[in-house]
């Protein structure tokens, strides 16, 4: 690839020092905290006996103008000012950043708006919001805070708590990962640490997440496709009719990112980062763990046929060496480790390693094959047509159209992209359908990627902005009843 399609500048990693390049993002990050103290109040954390304030923005001030001045007696070439001048402009200008720019402006402020205009004109029915999502901080504000959300939010702000009876005593926390609610947490303290910070730190961490998923999608399809098909890639997984979650305080915009993370990097032979993005994916949600699968795939790929590699490998990247092979294997199995990470955590809270599991019971998740979702609902349509079927489950009908479709995409994907794309389609779709049948189907279909880098690989030019209206009037819908505290799951 060209350099504007990547996300850094080498030429100048080449010329400052390593050190002295994360002395620059240092001292930039700690201004940037000087500057939001004063509107956010400052950081106070404290464990036991350890306290952490920062309430003045003076005390960064100096550290910052510490590290500074080291910084420039032991590396001179390159003054601050122009370094990261010249790193902001050539990674705000390259082909992916701009791409995933446009596509999030273009689609979120509208769902937004969307919802907010749905609120207002349709508004909640009766015994809607819950008593706890009720403050006086406006519907605008609050938006974002919708159903599961204020699982997120209060594993965040107070921990996990667990009452005991696992599948039993009702809905408990143990059931949600926690990248989300750390992560939501952690900005939530640097915005002061109040109650609205959290609503605001978790739309946040929900958006950046989106946009750094969709610069990797857009370089993953740029590995096999060009400039126009890789930015119609991002506009149909954006528009697609359950993607209104990547702007809510949910996991999808974690879960997309660090899939498609250890997928490129896993592409490239970078095993550390596709490690830790897939250890992200094991600590996101409760099948990242299966994202191991896809990922050992790629890592064997060097001992594979071209044709179940979507030949993404080149002679020279088909090393055969037991190091290579374990280094991949290693990548491979850190979204089991993430998720054993929580297992063990869960195991000293609730005496069961497997209890976020077995709590999926009280959300109504329980084993009944995909045999039975199949005919069940064939049942229905024979013997009362597909418009019965409609009037039944007009809901189930809407998360089956996002099924459809990523199902649909498994073989093409398998032949264009590569076999670990399209296993990865199916890990991610089959097992939560046969515990759950369509419960949140559609939500769980709108993170799969691949599906959406080949279709619009294959939907002509001139077809492309009707597709992606049509997913987008769909978004809409589902939008207008996601936030009007209407069930779609």
């Amino acid at each position: 690839m060209t350099d504007q399609n990547q996300l850094g500048d080498d030429s100048l990693q080449a010329q400052l020092p390593s050190w002295a390049r994360a002395a620059d993002y240092i001292v930039f990050l700690l201004f940037i905290m000087a500057l939001t103290v004063p509107l956010s109040g400052g950081v106070r954390l404290r464990s036991g006996a350890l306290r952490f304030t920062v309430t003045s923005p003076y005390r960064l001030v100096v550290w910052a103008a510490l590290i500074l001045f080291l910084r420039h007696v032991f590396a001179r070439q390159q003054p601050i000012h122009w370094h990261l001048w010249e790193a902001i402009h050539r990674w705000a200008s390259s082909t992916p950043v701009r791409a995933a720019a446009t596509t999030l402006i273009g689609t979120r402020l509208a769902i937004f708006l969307i919802g907010y205009l749905a609120v207002l004109v349709i508004g909640y029915p009766p015994g809607a919001p819950p008593v706890e999502f009720r403050n006086d901080a406006g519907e605008l504000f609050n938006l974002p805070l919708r159903w599961d959300a204020g699982w997120y939010l209060r594993i965040a702000r107070f921990g996990y708590d667990y009452s005991g009876g696992i599948g039993t005593a009702g809905q408990q926390p143990i059931v949600f990962f926690p990248a989300l609610p750390m992560a939501t947490r952690i900005v939530a303290v640097l915005l002061g640490g109040k109650a609205g910070s959290y609503v605001l730190a978790g739309t946040l961490v929900s958006l950046t997440a989106f946009f750094c998923a969709l610069m990797y999608v857009y370089l993953i399809a740029r590995l096999k496709f060009g400039d126009e098909e890789s930015r119609a890639a991002l506009w149909l997984l954006a528009a697609f009719p359950f993607a209104y979650f990547y702007g809510a305080i949910y996991t999808e915009s974690l879960f997309l990112l660090g899939a498609a993370g250890a997928f490129f990097h896993a592409h490239h032979r970078q095993y550390v980062r596709a490690g830790a993005w897939g250890l992200l994916v094991g600590l996101t949600k409760p099948n990242g763990f299966l994202l191991s699968v896809p990922l050992l795939i790629m890592a064997m790929a060097p001992w594979l046929p071209p044709s179940l590699t979507g030949a993404h490998i080149s002679t020279e990247r088909r090393v055969r060496t037991w190091t290579a092979a374990l280094a991949g294997v290693a990548m491979a199995v850190m979204p089991v480790v993430g998720t054993m990470i929580f297992s063990a955590f869960v195991w000293n809270l609730t005496g069961s390693p497997i209890a976020w599991a077995m709590g999926h019971a009280a959300w109504g998740r329980h084993y009944t094959g995909l045999a039975v979702l199949v005919t069940d609902r064939y049942r229905v349509i024979a013997n009362e047509g597909f418009a019965g079927y409609l009037s039944q489950g007009p809901l189930d009908f809407l998360n089956a159209i996002g099924v459809v479709f990523v199902l649909g995409t498994v073989w093409p994907v398998a032949r264009r992209l590569g076999l670990a794309y399209a296993i990865f389609i199916v890990l991610s779709i089959l097992p939560p359908l046969a515990q759950g049948g369509m419960l949140s189907a559609g939500r769980l279909s709108s993170v799969l990627f691949p599906a959406f880098i080949w279709f619009a690989s294959v939907v002509p030019s001139r077809h492309r902005s009707g597709w992606i209206l049509s997913f987008a009037a769909n978004q809409a819908l589902n939008a207008t009843l996601f936030y009007t505290w209407r069930p779609l799951f």
